[in-house]
């Protein structure tokens, strides 16, 4: 059946009482949900896990309730056409969606064949075919990697590439579910940009779906979504100061106007440059010139004698020695690499997109084996390093919670009863003992994220790495396993991670590790390695914001209790 032209277009997207229950759930997702886009419009549809985000998506490409079934009522309309009249293909030219999980949308084996499918389906020229790929790839950094397999990339360079294949279809609608989820700070900042640019140049309109707030940068309205109904929608400049609303909704609201709300100032800055300024009419820059001092250079010394800084840890666990690493056909990620790691430190690993963090993860865990060097760790029988990967449903194959969790600890042929009371107290430890007899798959992400360290904690490891172990989650979600992972540390565990969260580094690990291009940049203490701008900015990092205020004040905070803590007790913020 042909989707069948039904109004003039005044509006690209309009959802008319949508009534949506997937098939045996207990809830509606959607109970008479209303929403009008514009064409050429930029919207954020903000919400926390189990909003709805994800099914909207869906629903905007006729995938549901076409091919997902389950309980639909109400209408859909996307660019004049009645979704449930016509095949999701057939939206395919008027609606790209980038899904959450972008894996699924990558098959080909050559980063150009990915970008290609789509246009070659529609018959074009090669000439065109070309053109369209070029421009695609070239718009999303990807330039270069023609002849590379997607597999080889990055993370965050594979959502790109998943994002180049939707763009090249051209399609006046592109509904993004979390695209921001694996690129580093800066990576995101010119993504919005040139999506922004896209949508003024080219007509292109523009849904966000997800629960980073920077995804509003660019947009002119945002939509707060939570439990499939409409709890907000106007302008930034008013949604984002919002800060109690937000974080009742579980979403963590920008920096700024939270810090200047819980230092109780009505007027609630949006950018830097606006905070430096308010603050500095309050007279925050003057009230301690006592503890003004910022940290010196890295010298890999301790300046305060504790706190946040590297304290004198064990003796080295585990390490990289002159390592070089190369994927078959493409030069090294990394050559003569070095970095080791002490026990029970906690070390956060940043870089850019490619600059080789999860190849030295895999290095460490054994999954890769170098070309030369050495991989050296502790010598002892019983030493253990748990590998927990970015996507935890990449490990998860169990039936049961219990029984994913058992699986690995009856491999080492302990006894039933030291294998249930591993499994009891792994699963206690991150909170799913009363989930023990679901299927891990009816769990939320952040949920089957647990899963997959409560599986890696039965085995009792000296050494826990986690792989970008808040991707995809909420902020409620990501403060429970960062608390997790601080309390893994706390019980004598060398944590290592790799991140893409400047605030999640800042607050939670000690030592700082910044790669570029495979090569170590910077390694210190977190308060040192975050002073180091010039550096940062070469590895397309910034600090937190709260970091960058401090540092215009003329002290050093780390995180917004430190900023606050900075006043307590002497001459308060006006």
């Amino acid at each position: 059946m042909t989707g069948k032209l039904l109004q003039p277009i005044d509006s690209i997207i309009k959802i008319t009482d949508l009534y949506f229950r997937y098939k045996k759930a207990t809830w509606p997702v959607f109970h008479g949900l209303n929403l009008t886009v514009r064409p050429g419009e930029r919207v954020a549809i903000l919400g926390p896990s189990e909003a709805g985000k994800s099914t909207l998506a869906l629903c905007l490409q006729g995938l549901i309730p076409r091919l997902i079934k389950g309980d639909f009522r109400g209408r859909i309309v996307v660019d004049g056409v009645l979704t449930t009249t016509c095949r999701p293909r057939q939206l395919a030219g008027r609606v790209g969606i980038l899904l959450q999980d972008f894996e699924a949308q990558l098959f080909s084996t050559r980063v150009d064949q990915e970008v290609a499918f789509g246009p070659e389906n529609l018959a074009l020229p090669r000439e065109e075919l070309r053109q369209r790929v070029g421009e695609c790839l070239d718009l999303m950094g990807l330039a270069g990697y023609d002849d590379r397999a997607p597999a080889t990339l990055s993370g965050g360079q594979r959502q790109l590439l998943a994002l180049a294949a939707v763009l090249s279809l051209a399609p006046k609608l592109l509904v993004l579910d979390e695209p921001t989820t694996d690129l580093d700070p800066l990576r995101v900042e010119e993504l919005l940009a040139t999506l922004d640019r896209l949508s003024r140049t080219q007509d292109l309109t523009l849904v966000f779906l997800g629960e980073d707030l920077r995804l509003a940068r660019f947009c002119s309205r945002i939509v707060l979504l939570a439990r499939g109904k409409i709890l907000a929608d106007g302008p930034p400049e008013v949604i984002l100061r919002e800060v109690e609303r937000l974080r009742g909704l579980g979403l963590n609201p920008p920096e700024l106007p939270a810090l200047f709300h819980d230092l109780g100032q009505a007027t609630l800055p949006l950018t830097l440059e606006a905070a430096v300024d308010q603050a500095r009419d309050l007279g925050w820059d003057r009230t301690s010139q006592a503890d003004s001092a910022l940290p010196p250079a890295l010298t890999g010394e301790d300046p305060e004698g504790g706190g946040r800084g590297r304290p004198p840890y064990g003796s080295e666990i585990l390490a990289l020695r002159r390592v070089t690493f190369a994927y078959p056909g493409d030069p090294p990620v990394v050559q003569d690499f070095s970095l080791s790691f002490r026990e029970q430190e906690i070390t956060a690993i940043l870089g850019p997109n490619g600059s080789g963090k999860t190849t030295v993860l895999k290095l460490l865990r054994g999954l890769l084996t170098p070309q030369n060097g050495e991989v050296w760790q502790q010598p002892d029988e019983n030493f253990r390093v748990g590998y927990v990967f970015q996507n935890p449903d990449y490990q998860l194959f169990a039936e049961e919670v219990w029984e994913e969790v058992a699986f690995g600890v009856r491999l080492l042929g302990l006894s039933p009863p030291e294998v249930e009371r591993r499994v009891g107290e792994a699963l206690t430890r991150v909170h799913l003992l009363d989930r023990a007899g679901d299927d891990p798959f009816s769990l939320t992400k952040g949920q089957r994220q647990r899963l997959a360290v409560a599986g890696v904690l039965a085995l009792a490891p000296q050494v826990i790495i986690l792989d970008e172990p808040t991707t995809g989650l909420d902020h409620r979600e990501q403060q429970d396993l960062l608390g997790l992972v601080r309390e893994l540390h706390a019980q004598g565990h060398t944590v290592i991670m790799v991140t893409h969260s400047m605030w999640a580094a800042a607050t939670y690990a000690r030592r700082l590790v910044v790669l570029l291009d495979g090569q170590v940049l910077l390694d210190g203490p977190a308060r040192q390695v975050l002073a180091e701008t010039a550096f940062l900015t070469r590895a397309r990092l910034a600090p937190p914001a709260v970091v960058q205020l401090s540092r215009a004040l003329g002290f050093m905070a780390l995180t917004p209790e430190e900023f606050q803590a900075h006043f307590r007790g002497r001459n308060q913020p006006k």
